[in-house]
């Protein structure tokens, strides 16, 4: 069970929201068996003394309990649901943030070790199944306990001491049919969790890939896939299901053995007229009562390991570190907002060739330094570096003359803007996107960054404006809208240092043109890295620089502006 007590600990911030659904659901069963046993005894001794055997039965009393009886136990089992639910949805959102906050600080390399739709499944599926830890496994455990124990002083202070054989019994039940479901439930607990795993992988990058699948004839071979994953979760569950209602009979069979074993001392009761047939119908009664709280016992226990191998499957994600650390002893960047990379060599492996070779390159405020270069030959790999998403071989990356490897990544990003080649848009407005930027920003500053941007004229022929839901990814806009919306709420953020990243890509010349006569006189005031494959598809550089075989050159401005646009979306 060590896999589950870190999350027992993460729970320790919800106790008095579970403890307090502890004592409700004692409460509930204790009055539940309160009830029977009662209602038993008064309806028995009412006979008894309509027949003339038993005098001066006083009615009142008796029936004022089981009214209290039946009013707490309606009231205690809702309010029950209401505590534990909301203490259990209260746990499940603390344990996302957990894990968010364990992946947040994974560099790229670090989480491409996992696969974005099993990601999804830790983070949604994986924390669902924790749902049953208190609600289904650790309350109806301590509930009971405590109902056992309290049975065990009530029956021992109504009735003989051979009463407390019915309580032994209830507890040696409560100790063998958990182990049983246990034991029969791991098999088939640890494949579900899989299962499931597999199934919703396959059926999120089913959809997401849905179009390579038709052009290239995977799908079949997808949903082939996605069904033998769902099949295998189905016999899981099958088998869980089949357990459990084996427990579920081994638990009526232990309930009604405890009624058999009370109707046997209570019929050796009467015999030697220790206790009345009132009593003994309460004690018969009150054990069919007790017997509700173990059987419990064996569903909650049946999917344990189902919880483990979840558990298992968080904690992976939990203690992986990022290659790269933040510093031990942080520095801020200096106040010069340059940006620097020193004699800088990358490989990604030992035995390939360097990516980056010996790379030397500043930029300086009011700077627009261009580096261009054929695909692959490394001009991303040179941004990763100044962002300290990869960690170089020998050399540094320098920001106001402080290395980028002793700040902190909040420090970093907090002076260095960036427009990578990937457009990341969340399924919101287009407000909501740019405000990710900068929260407290007024309508009039996000009009001035689209109008920077190129897409002011686009936002202003929309009915919503900027409440305009832009879809999942940016689906609702053309890969160019997309592209300028994300520069739009780079040029919100305002920051010190620029690295534009094929910033052009997608657009045609009109657009581009548009761009640079807007966007340069705003980038003039900052040090401004731009990445491209081409000059034509950047805006006007103060320097330009070829990377080519990990190398990098000096290439005239004359030569490199003289190109028109070429490219157009």
């Amino acid at each position: 069970m060590r896999d589950l007590a870190p999350f027992l600990r993460l729970a320790l911030p919800r106790l008095p929201w579970f403890g307090g659904g502890l004592l409700l659901a004692v409460l509930t069963v204790l009055t539940s068996a309160g009830l029977l046993a009662l209602s038993g005894w008064f309806i028995t001794a009412s006979a008894l003394a309509g027949a003339g055997l038993l005098a001066g039965l006083d009615v009142y009393r008796p029936a004022g309990g089981i009214r209290a009886f039946a009013i707490t136990r309606t009231v205690a089992r809702y309010t029950e649901r209401l505590v534990n639910h909301e203490a259990v949805l209260r746990h499940l959102a603390d344990l996302r943030c957990w894990i968010f906050r364990a992946l947040a600080p994974l560099d790229p390399a670090t989480l491409a070790r996992f696969r974005s739709a099993d990601l999804l499944q830790r983070l949604v599926g994986d924390i669902d199944t924790l749902d049953g830890l208190f609600l289904r496994v650790i309350t109806p455990t301590l509930t009971a306990a405590v109902t056992l124990m309290t049975g065990a002083v009530f029956l021992g202070w109504l009735a003989p001491a051979s009463a407390l054989w019915i309580v032994a019994w209830l507890s040696l039940a409560g100790l063998l049919l958990p182990a049983l479901a246990l034991g029969l439930g791991r098999g088939a607990g640890r494949a579900r969790t899989g299962a499931a795993a597999q199934v919703r992988e396959h059926a999120v990058e089913g959809v997401q890939g849905l179009a390579e699948l038709r052009v290239f004839g995977g799908l079949e071979r997808q949903a082939q896939a996605l069904r033998e994953a769902e099949q295998t979760r189905a016999r899981a569950e099958f088998a869980l299901g089949r357990w459990g209602a084996l427990g579920d009979a081994a638990a009526t069979l232990v309930g009604l053995g405890a009624v058999w074993l009370a109707l046997w001392l209570g019929a050796g009761w009467l015999a030697s007229g220790e206790i009345g047939a009132p009593l003994v119908v309460l004690v018969v009664l009150g054990a069919l009562g007790l017997g509700e709280a173990v059987a419990m016992l064996p569903g909650a226990y049946q999917r344990v390991e189902q919880m483990r191998a979840a558990a298992r499957r968080l904690l992976e994600v939990a203690h992986t570190r990022p290659a790269l650390p933040e510093p031990p002893c942080p520095v801020s960047p200096g106040d010069r907002g340059a940006l620097a990379l020193q004699e800088v060599t990358l490989r990604y492996r030992e035995t390939a060739a360097p990516v980056l070779d010996r790379v030397s390159l500043e930029v300086n405020p009011g700077e627009i330094v261009l580096v261009t270069g054929e695909s692959g030959a490394g001009k991303t790999s040179l941004a990763s570096v100044a962002l300290r998403l990869v960690s170089p071989q020998s050399g540094e990356a320098r920001l106001g003359g402080v290395p980028v490897a002793d700040m902190r990544y909040q420090d970093l990003y907090n002076h260095v803007g960036v427009l990578t080649q990937e457009t990341v848009l969340f399924a919101d407005s287009i407000a909501a996107n740019l405000r990710l930027a900068d929260p407290k920003a007024d309508d009039a500053r996000l009009h001035r960054a689209l109008h920077l941007a190129g897409l002011d004229d686009f936002v202003a022929t929309l009915e919503q404006g900027l409440d305009t839901p832009v879809g999942e990814g940016g689906a609702l806009l053309s890969g160019g809208q997309a592209r300028r919306l994300a520069l739009a709420r780079l040029i919100l953020r305002e920051p010190r240092v620029v690295i534009l990243d094929e910033p052009f890509r997608g657009l045609d010349g009109a657009t581009i043109a548009r761009l640079r006569s807007r966007l340069t006189p705003w980038l003039a005031s900052r040090a401004t890295l731009v990445i491209a494959h081409e000059a034509a598809m950047a805006p006007p550089a103060t320097r330009h620089y070829r990377l080519q075989g990990g190398r990098i050159e000096a290439v005239e401005i004359a030569s490199a502006s003289a190109s028109a646009p070429s490219t157009a979306g």
